[in-house]
């Protein structure tokens, strides 16, 4: 994520309604919570609404993923599996470790920026216990809603504080996209060495 991204980010919630941000959160995931929980910091939002999109937003996804894998595995996933690697043998693997290492190997999915999609997918298809899944999911889930609402909420705040003091406020926007540019890119390198822990998955 580039400073110009947060940029044309920033606007586009001060402008969108819960129901579009929601739907942004789900695609486009922590640059938009840290975005809306920016704006709500300023007033423009509820930082109560936002928490709870943020929250479900980054569940939605992999609960839907789940169900995917799930139900249509003898259609969806033999048909369309191969698109995205999910050989039989594959979801024999992940069924292993999912019932050997769940924690591990739900954690591995959630936090790659690679394997969300199929890893998700397979352990649907695996027949994890949904009850199981979804605790899991809830508990890897709610830290990353928090932290990125929690980051966007202080910088709003902070700004809004600052900006206030000095009379080139204007500036001091500057500085808070470069720190969440840095933290997102943080976040990035984090992901990077959790999905390095795929290889022991062999996905």
């Amino acid at each position: 994520m580039s400073a110009t991204s947060f940029s044309i980010i920033l606007p586009w919630v001060l402008n969108s309604g819960y129901l579009m941000i929601f739907a942004a959160i789900i695609v486009g995931g922590p640059i938009f919570i840290s975005a809306a929980a920016f704006t709500a910091a300023l007033g423009y939002l509820n930082i109560y609404l936002i928490f709870s999109l943020a929250f479900f937003g980054e569940m939605a996804v992999d609960v839907a993923l789940y169900l995917i894998g799930y139900i249509g595995r003898a259609s969806v996933v033999e048909k369309f599996g191969h698109y995205f690697g999910l050989t039989d043998a594959r979801i024999l693997k992940l069924e292993t470790v999912l019932h050997e290492h769940t924690w591990k190997a739900l954690f591995i999915i959630k936090y790659s920026p690679i394997i969300p999609v199929p890893g998700f997918v397979i352990t649907g298809a695996a027949k994890l216990k949904f009850k199981k899944f979804f605790y899991i999911l809830f508990a890897l889930s709610l830290p990353k809603a928090v932290f990125f609402t929690v980051i966007g909420y202080f910088f709003g705040k902070a700004y809004n504080k600052l900006a206030n003091y000095f009379y080139f406020g204007q500036y001091l926007i500057i500085v808070v996209i470069i720190l969440f540019v840095a933290i997102n890119y943080l976040f990035s390198r984090f992901s990077r060495r959790i999905s390095e822990e795929e290889i022991n998955l062999k996905l």
